[in-house]
């Protein structure tokens, strides 16, 4: 059975790609500030040059990158407000890899009917996309933090998952970013009113 490519296995602190998309907004963008923003979480090598593939290909490989170039004013005045530039950080996530994306949809997916879902339900609905190997191990222990930092879920024990229901975004262009997000892992050219029901929009507040 041919399952879909990982891709991701290390974890990013939001402040570092925070200061990468700065930079890219800036357009003062270069691997040497990144690799000094990684360096102050990371250290060895082969750990950073990992990492700083993985911020590269969120921030300027980004599948949207288009959208987001066209928006620059509007990105900026939005990501004055934490959790909007949480939101946005997370939608430049998922839309570079299919991983975060898939494991997000599953959070939503479970979280939209019950108040809690463990980590082996999210693990084994990965496993039958990704596979049940340690490297869909590593990639959920890569992304799942990414979304605890970002507020998006809370961790009451070890191996829970809760929706954090006090996650709201003010601008329309955080919510139209993640909308993109949504349609390029879907390949939509466009969004219909009943497709915003998806699991994967539970994180937006009305």
């Amino acid at each position: 059975m041919n399952h879909k490519a990982i891709d991701i296995n290390q974890r990013i602190p939001l402040d570092t790609l925070s200061a990468a998309f700065d930079s890219f907004l800036s357009e003062s963008y270069n691997d040497d500030y990144i690799l000094e923003q990684l360096r102050l979480d990371f250290k060895g090598e082969n750990r950073l040059r990992k990492s700083v593939r993985i911020v590269n290909k969120i921030i300027l490989r980004n599948p949207i990158q288009d959208f987001v170039s066209s928006n620059k004013d509007q990105i900026k005045l939005a990501i004055k407000r934490k959790q909007d530039r949480n939101f946005i950080l997370i939608a430049l996530l998922n839309s570079s890899f299919t991983f975060a994306f898939d494991t997000l949809r599953f959070l939503g997916k479970f979280l939209a009917v019950q108040d809690v879902v463990n980590r082996e339900t999210i693990r084994k609905s990965l496993a039958n996309i990704y596979g049940g190997n340690r490297a869909t191990e590593n990639a959920i222990d890569s992304v799942i933090p990414m979304f605890i930092e970002a507020g998006f879920i809370h961790r009451p024990n070890s191996g829970l998952y809760q929706r954090n229901v006090n996650l709201h975004i003010g601008a329309t262009i955080t919510k139209q970013i993640y909308i993109e997000s949504f349609k390029i892992n879907n390949a939509f050219a466009g969004i219909q009113e009943y497709q915003l029901s998806d699991p994967y929009f539970l994180f937006l507040d009305d």
